[in-house]
């Protein structure tokens, strides 16, 4: 058996390969994109998340580890406890997204667990006063312990507050969709279909303060634009949600799935959505309000 110092150094050299590989990848891949624009941009974000996520892999080589045939979930020493919790309500959260959204991941899903907030802020350089409880970025899945968050006594009670409102549904819903698509979505997009998501399998959906049918709506180009710096949160998380909503009053979910599909093909929003709905951008948003006004008031 290899010493730990040898298993490291072996590591380090396997991800350095990866990475020298990735980056022939990568160059092939911008080459391709400016003979065949729009058609190729998938194939460098691809090489981008594999990279990303590899080193997140290494980065958390010597936590300890619990796997199971979808998820490699790595955790602190303090959450040996929660681990189990995590991993299995993550078995649970796989198969309804699946079904839903129509992709199976092809390995299985790393998903790391952070004992407090400020930890997982500082793997973002976030703030520790940053409120998710969940986050899904380039292939991983980072979830805060529930042992900080769900306030209950007992390992029973936790797991019944974290499969209901913890964060797996909706990460890997996000996750799915970044698959999907190649990630090629706006963030308000992907938001919303987590959004729902969430609600049709958990039933969970975020509390936000305010009367619905009241609010001032943000135009849409702010939403793809700056949806993570809007100053009322509350509010873009609530419209993410209420677009897709109105997305499937007009067509059904397999509309939604079919704009998927169509950004997965390369297709900007606005061509997914004509190809779709046969609604350019501005009259989608132009509709939705009017949509927006009717729903809630009769809600």
């Amino acid at each position: 058996m290899p010493v730990w110092s040898e298993c490291v150094r072996r590591a380090k050299a396997y991800f350095q390969f990866g990475l020298n590989t990735a980056l022939v990848v990568g160059l092939v891949a911008v080459s391709l994109t400016f003979r065949y624009p729009g058609k190729h941009k998938s194939i460098i974000y691809a090489v981008f998340r594999d990279v990303a996520k590899q080193n997140m892999v290494l980065r958390t080589f010597s936590w300890p580890t619990v796997q199971s045939p979808r998820f490699l979930l790595r955790y602190r020493p303090e959450d040996a406890d929660v681990a189990r919790l995590v991993l299995e309500t993550a078995e649970e959260a796989y198969q309804p997204v699946v079904d839903m959204l129509g992709y199976a991941p092809p390995e299985p899903v790393p998903v790391v667990v952070y004992p407090d907030r400020q930890s997982m802020g500082r793997s973002f350089g976030w703030d520790a006063d940053q409120g998710a409880m969940g986050v899904y970025w380039a292939g991983v899945i980072r979830v805060l312990s529930p042992g900080d968050w769900t306030g209950a006594s007992d390992l029973s009670a936790m797991a019944r507050t974290f499969k209901k409102s913890g964060p797996m549904v909706h990460e890997f819903a996000h996750l799915v969709v970044d698959y999907r698509t190649g990630g090629n979505y706006p963030r308000w997009f992907t938001e919303g279909v987590a959004q729902y998501v969430e609600r049709e399998i958990t039933g969970f959906q975020f509390s936000v303060p305010g009367n619905p049918g009241e609010e001032k709506w943000y135009p849409l180009e702010r939403m793809d634009g700056e949806f993570d710096y809007l100053p009322d949160q509350g509010l873009a998380y609530r419209q993410s949600l209420a677009m897709v909503d109105y997305m499937i009053d007009l067509g059904g979910f397999n509309a939604v799935l079919k704009l998927v599909e169509h950004l997965g093909q390369g297709n900007s929003m606005e061509q997914a959505m004509n190809k779709v709905f046969g609604l350019g951008l501005g009259d989608f948003s132009a509709a939705f309000e009017g949509w927006a006004v009717w729903a809630f008031s009769a809600s």
